[in-house]
């Protein structure tokens, strides 16, 4: 059990958040498409992206164990011999590519690039995470792009449509900022372990390339939102969409770096793009599909949405007593309607 739990703990950013916005983007690019929801097709888009991405984790793991033993910092892959790791590698990239070649063979060839990334990216003899820029941007194409180019072959998406190229360049800038704040995070462990990062070689220009990326993607998402709902002739969408940008820009120009650690951009999209599915799925009378719309960020806007009405009642109340009370000539900041014990509140 301790093994498994400490899988989870390694994998569990990338099950529960990316793996839930992988299937918002099949779920978007359908009500794009105006195409129902294949199951079989979303079902082994979704266990290919799973395997992939828990395979991925072992080949980097396994090649970081000497970096990774340095550091002090713990590895999935120290508990299992090597063999056990070529073997669980090899099996989960091969019943992912079975899965997405049988639907797209093109989109067998996107996940093939995919695998050869992964493995330039951590392979000693290449090994591009250690070369600094390359290795960025290496992490956030393997990470981010070809995923979305995978889904853009199998549902036949036009690239060079500039709404679909803004959505690349939106995961592109996401990719590169999640990357640095990584870097940014573990920059005592690279320090240890004689890695010099990215965010390590130009410390003092970090936050500020940051900052760029997460307003380029936060263009790029308005632009491709404002153009793809442009085809879809619907106003509502479209008004709902720059209203909420709005908000969003003038928080990130506000506090950038609290938009950033509180990754605010994911959380606009995420729930953005889920009221919009939502609102398609009933209309297509897809009530099923509902339950796919549970990434945790839409599930805490809604927490979050409950919490603020509950204080805002709660002020609304306190105000109502005391100007109600004030009216008929009782004052309850003087004389309150009755007195805090002070045995029991020194205690």
């Amino acid at each position: 059990m301790g093994l498994l739990n400490e899988i989870f703990t390694r994998l569990r950013s990338f099950l529960i958040y990316h793996s839930m916005l992988f299937i918002n983007y099949i779920l978007l690019i359908c009500f794009l498409q105006s195409i129902p929801v294949d199951f079989e097709v979303f079902a082994s888009l979704v266990s290919s992206y799973i395997l992939t991405g828990i395979a991925a984790f072992l080949v980097n793991d396994y090649y970081d164990k000497k970096v990774d033993l340095k550091a002090g910092k713990s590895n999935l892959t120290e508990k299992v011999n090597s063999y056990s790791i070529g073997f669980l590698v090899l099996l989960g990239f091969s019943v992912s590519f079975l899965l997405v070649n049988r639907i797209s063979q093109n989109a067998g060839i996107v996940l093939l690039v995919q695998f050869a990334s992964l493995f330039a990216y951590s392979h000693p003899r290449v090994r591009l995470k250690t070369k600094p820029i390359f290795g960025v941007i290496a992490d956030s194409i393997y990470a981010y792009i070809i995923p979305v180019l995978l889904l853009f072959v199998v549902y036949k998406i036009d690239i060079r449509e500039v709404e679909y190229l803004a959505f690349l360049l939106f995961n592109f800038s996401i990719g590169i900022r999640d990357i640095l704040l990584h870097q940014k995070a573990d920059e005592a462990n690279d320090l240890k372990s004689g890695i010099s990062s990215f965010a390590i070689r130009h410390k003092t220009k970090i936050y500020s390339i940051i900052s760029t990326s997460e307003y380029t993607a936060s263009f790029s998402l308005f632009l491709f939102f404002t153009l793809a709902l442009m085809k879809q002739a619907s106003q509502n969408y479209m008004l709902g969409v720059a209203v909420a940008y709005m908000v969003l820009l003038f928080f990130q120009i506000v506090k950038i770096r609290k938009a950033v650690g509180s990754n605010y951009m994911m959380r606009f999209y995420v729930v953005l793009s889920s009221f919009i599915i939502f609102y398609w799925l009933l209309n297509e009378n897809e009530f099923s599909s509902l339950i796919l719309l549970i990434h945790p960020y839409f599930i805490q806007f809604f927490i979050e949405l409950i919490i603020r009405f509950k204080n805002i009642v709660g002020v609304i109340v306190n105000y109502s007593l005391y100007y109600s009370f004030k009216l008929i000539g009782r004052d309850l900041k003087t004389k309150p309607l009755y007195k805090r014990d002070e045995k029991k509140s020194s205690k």
